[in-house]
């Protein structure tokens, strides 16, 4: 038994070597509050996280994100999930949702287009659909609908400060 346990220990060793599964990955980023996304502050001091990729924005939606957060997402194009962090006992003001609103646009397929409209809903209408890809979402209940600037976000900005276009 002792044998089996070493080579048990020992193959995971192997795998962690490789790279994190997705699962392992998904427990990291969890555990971590979201490791590895990227993380902006509101103007009201709100937290707004912004997944990178399929896997991140999935972990995000279904993991991250508490029920009483809001989620974001650029309507009708490929971008990223970005979800609002809202404490018990406080609500994000309007130029709260609007900062998280550009940041959605910038990160998606409508960072080039003047304005986008970004999809509201609180993250405990999310529901992941059998099926379903990383990432993909069903919204049982929308919120709302911004109209948001993707170069008016907080990315954008830092940008054209940096020269660089992802931040």
């Amino acid at each position: 038994a002792q044998k089996k346990q070493h080579k048990s220990a020992a193959a995971a060793a192997g795998s962690t070597k490789a790279g994190l599964n997705s699962s392992l990955a998904a427990a990291a980023a969890v555990a971590a509050g979201g490791a590895g996304l990227r993380q902006y502050v509101s103007p009201g001091g709100f937290t707004v996280l912004v997944g990178r990729n399929n896997k991140q924005n999935d972990v995000l939606s279904h993991q991250v994100a508490k029920a009483r957060d809001i989620w974001m997402h650029v309507r009708g194009m490929p971008g990223s999930h970005t979800v609002l962090r809202v404490e018990a006992g406080r609500e994000p003001g309007q130029e709260d949702l609007q900062f998280a609103a550009d940041l959605a646009a910038w990160f998606s397929k409508a960072r080039d287009a003047g304005k986008a409209d970004v999809l509201v809903a609180r993250a405990e209408h999310l529901k992941k659909f059998k099926g379903a890809k990383p990432g993909q979402v069903l919204v049982g209940k929308e919120e709302s609908n911004i109209v948001a600037r993707p170069h008016n976000s907080a990315a954008a900005q830092a940008a054209s400060v940096s020269g660089g276009e992802d931040q």
